[in-house]
């Protein structure tokens, strides 16, 4: 499906060596644009190339990897990150890469350089707790899995765990905790009937040993699809939020996601893209050196370190992590509805706001961040418009109450996300 969407226009080719960003923003700067807002300050969204997965043509030419769709570094862009102060850690690394520019007056920069002089008016007491939100591209060409011949599907994200940075070989930090969304897709300007044909995988089918799994991560990887066999597999269901615990085996399935999660960018490959396997030994042992192992000596020792088996295998896993958004509306009203896209660990509200209609969303003591899904409205009497760059990605700081206005013909879809809840990866 080719969209005619604003994000592709930024998604040409930059230099790898291209300067840290720099600004002279003060807090009088931030102070104007804030009033001028009326709380709300609008952003540019910062696009992020990957080497690992590629999408469906949402946010740039990204479906197939081709000279025309890749970067100096070989990666597609198939990531929006959204109201990011996270700096990107690709293996081949971009300075600035995945940090947000605000929208000040005249000029953007980038948000973390504004939160650094005004950090209290963007966040008040939450800067610390401040997520990393995406919007993920996921997709492609459907291909045969090595495990099922004759039933193609559109490859997901390659099977990866988050587990923590590693460290002279050793596993450091906190995982990466994530949640996501999964919006809907039959609304313009996506209008795409995949209800029912998604598939994504979280944690290992019944029945799968250890054994099965180490020898993926031995014999698999870039060779086959094994390991991708051995995940449980579920059915996307637009209007859904699932929560990730960290140490879990996890591959996303090829539906645009909405995502939420700690402010960091660690992961370990498990398995690489499916359907596509690496024919050069030689490219095949650097990928599995960069993108698997990371510095970890062997498998056996990346089963260990990043995999917690319970978590993988616990039957409970659907019932403990996995939530209809639409079932327990947080408010209904003749406007339309406001629903909560996440839970757990993290936090997040969906405004669907019907033609011609007006929702205000009070004040609060937190900040939060908002993208246009879907639609053309206002909020604070600022112009939304999903087909205008500019107008999708706002931030709205505390004590300020959000006002929207849908002033397009189709429902107007606004999802939001909050600062963390809580930072533990709970059982």
């Amino acid at each position: 499906h080719e969209l005619s969407c604003p994000l592709k226009a930024t998604a040409g080719k930059m230099s790898a060596t291209a300067p840290a960003p720099k600004s002279s923003v003060t807090r009088g700067d931030v102070e104007a644009a804030v009033k001028r807002g009326r709380g709300v300050v609008f952003a540019t969204p910062a696009l992020v190339g990957r080497p690992t997965y590629v999408g469906r043509d949402l946010i740039a030419k990204n479906s197939v990897k081709s000279p025309e769709t890749v970067d100096d570094r070989g990666y597609v862009t198939v990531e929006w990150w959204i109201m990011s102060m996270t700096q990107c850690l690709n293996v081949v690394q971009r300075q600035g890469e995945g940090l947000t520019q605000l929208q000040l007056g005249d000029r953007t920069v980038p948000l973390i350089d504004a939160v650094a002089v005004a950090e209290e008016l963007l966040m008040g007491k939450f800067g610390s707790e401040w997520p990393l939100i995406k919007i993920l591209d996921i997709g492609g060409s459907a291909v045969e899995p090595t495990f099922a011949p004759g039933e193609p599907e559109a490859p997901p994200i390659p099977a990866h765990v988050h587990a923590g940075d590693v460290v002279c070989g050793e596993c450091t930090g906190n995982g990466k905790l994530e949640a996501y969304f999964f919006p809907p897709v039959d609304v313009p300007p996506y209008s795409m009937d995949l209800a029912g044909s998604v598939h994504t995988r979280f944690g290992v089918a019944k029945g799968v040993t250890q054994a099965q799994v180490i020898k993926c991560l031995k014999c698999g990887f870039a060779v086959d699809d094994s390991l991708y066999s051995l995940l449980t597999r579920y059915t996307v269901k637009p209007r859904s939020n699932w929560t990730i615990p960290t140490h879990v085996i996890h591959a996303p399935g090829p539906w645009p996601t909405f995502e939420i999660q700690l402010p960091q960018d660690d992961s370990n490959m498990l398995a690489w893209q499916m359907g596509q396997p690496v024919e050069d030994d030689a490219e095949r042992a650097t990928l599995k050196a960069e993108q698997q192992l990371r510095g970890i000596a062997n498998e056996e020792e990346l089963f260990r370190q990043t995999i917690k088996w319970d978590r993988n295998v616990d039957p409970e896993f659907e019932t403990k992590w996995f939530r209809d958004c639409t079932a327990e509306p947080l408010e209904v009203g003749p406007w339309g509805r406001r629903i909560q896209l996440f839970h757990h660990q993290f936090y997040g509200e969906g405004f669907e706001i019907n033609p011609g209609e007006r929702f205000e969303r009070a004040p609060t003591d937190q900040p939060y961040a908002g993208i246009v899904w879907s639609g053309k409205g206002s909020v604070n009497g600022a112009v939304l418009d999903v087909a205008t760059l500019d107008q999708r990605e706002f931030l709205v700081v505390p004590g300020h109450a959000a006002a929207f206005e849908n002033t397009g013909g189709t429902t107007l879809l606004v999802y939001t996300a909050w600062p963390i809840v809580s930072r533990e990866s709970s059982d």
